[in-house]
């Protein structure tokens, strides 16, 4: 998708690791670039909390290829799952 020059948009297990051996869930900023492990290039993160039927609240994470902002990127994650 890199090399076509298209960003990606989707959503990344909670228990993903990054480049420094810290896990996806351990973040703490929205919208940082990071370095997940496998990968060469940085990544943006964020999150968003789905509610289920149960009424429990579930942290799911998405990443972007390109760097934008937190907000952005959570609204077009919750629009797609």
């Amino acid at each position: 998708m890199r090399r076509l020059k298209y960003h990606v948009v989707t959503g990344v297990a909670i228990s993903r690791k990054l480049a420094d051996g810290r896990l996806l869930r351990r973040l703490h900023k929205q919208g940082q670039q990071v370095y997940l492990f496998g990968l060469k290039f940085p990544v943006t993160v964020s999150w968003y909390y789905l509610k289920r039927d149960n009424g429990k609240l579930e942290k799911r994470f998405v990443l972007s290829t390109r760097p934008i902002k937190a907000s952005t990127l959570k609204w077009w994650g919750k629009r797609r799952w």
